[in-house]
């Protein structure tokens, strides 16, 4: 009697564990609801961490945060990590717009009874920009390469067969010149399957963290003190910048199996994401699989917002956009992969995401293994 009260309070506690997880996310999200508007773009900083990577995230969008598992996970929801059986890496280069380009690479591997663990680091390069004055506007012969880095550490554990927690910590590194930034953000994850026709749940928050600033040499300034005789030296004087915030945001996902034969899969998802620093988002998306061989992929976004009145606390003029001011709102994306040994996989992706106006559209090109 003693064992079996025993083995009833154990199991109690698994599952405790993961629902109190799920609790206090939707506690704490519950606290940032409907704060997505047009007042504060622009005012967050470390924007590379919205940059999607993935192609398979990328054409789906935020969608997958509730089916996602193995080494994107790290990305788009780290609870799917608990999923890792066997080490997987991921490589992605994006083809970005202005001619910038982002590189990604991840590593994830199972760690026994503590779960998944994974390892990424993400590259944003600006290319190089030329140094120009009031005195020479053409260019001084000074070039800058501006780089943008993130690296990440990620855990996720499947504490039930339906339901896995995860978190992120990354370390974000800005520099420009002898100006640097640095600061931490921090992703938590949730992903639960009630095991009926393949539909998944997930909701992750992420990029929360304190707010970064600049400083560095390019801040520093030689000058005579106030009131200062003419023989008296320079000091250094440094100027002082505000901080900004984390780009953070809630979503939350599903899908579901629309139908599946002869080792076919076809599958509905969507998703909302609450933007803390621009309009709320509703994605939709459809992939197509067979086996785990091949995979097509299309999504499409809009934008819900509108003007936040101060006085009411509440939005003036809520409407629908498509897409929003970068993107068009379409995103399409394919897959295949082959058999590499006994259980490993080798496989390509790619995602193609149309933009607005006179930038090039943005393309994204991946590589996966699981060995």
């Amino acid at each position: 009697m003693t064992r079996s009260r025993t083995n009833a309070g154990r199991a109690i506690a698994r599952h405790m564990l993961p629902l109190a997880g799920v609790a206090v996310l939707l506690v704490i999200s519950s606290v940032q609801a409907f704060a997505g508007s047009d007042e504060r773009k622009g005012t967050a900083g470390a924007t590379e961490l919205l940059i999607p990577v993935g192609p398979r995230g990328t054409a789906l969008g935020s969608t997958i945060t509730s089916d996602v598992v193995g080494v994107e996970s790290a990305f788009w929801n780290p609870a799917g990590l608990g999923s890792v059986e066997r080490t997987e890496a991921m490589f992605s280069h994006t083809q970005y717009i202005a001619d910038m380009n982002l590189n990604y690479a991840a590593v994830a591997v199972k760690a026994g009874g503590f779960g998944g663990l994974g390892f990424t680091a993400k590259v944003l390069s600006i290319g190089d920009v030329i140094v120009t004055t009031e005195d020479a506007p053409e260019g001084t012969g000074e070039t800058l390469n501006p780089t943008f880095a993130i690296l990440g550490l990620s855990w996720g554990r499947e504490f039930t067969d339906r339901v896995r927690f995860g978190a992120t910590a990354q370390y974000v590194i800005e520099s420009v010149a002898s100006a640097r930034a640095s600061g931490m953000a921090f992703d938590f994850g949730v992903q639960y399957a009630p095991g009926w026709h393949g539909l998944k749940l997930g909701m992750v928050m992420k990029n929360f963290g304190p707010s970064m600033q600049f400083n560095g040499a390019d801040f520093e300034v030689n000058l005579p003190p106030p009131g200062a005789t003419p023989a008296t030296p320079n000091r250094t004087f440094e100027s002082t910048t505000a901080g900004f915030e984390m780009p953070s945001y809630f979503s939350l996902a599903g899908s579901y199996d629309l139908w599946s034969a002869n080792q076919q899969r076809l599958a509905v998802l969507g998703s909302f994401q609450n933007n803390n620093f621009e309009l709320d988002n509703f994605v939709g998306g459809l992939e197509w699989k067979y086996r785990e061989d091949y995979a097509l992929r299309a999504s499409y976004f809009g934008s819900y917002g509108g003007t936040f009145n101060a006085a009411t606390g509440d939005e003036d003029n809520p409407e629908f956009r498509k897409g929003n001011d970068l993107y068009t709102g379409l995103a399409l994306g394919a897959g295949a992969s082959i058999r590499a040994g006994d259980a490993g996989r080798l496989g390509i992706d790619v995602a193609w995401r149309p933009v607005r106006d006179f930038f090039d559209d943005v393309f994204e090109a991946g590589l996966k293994f699981r060995f």
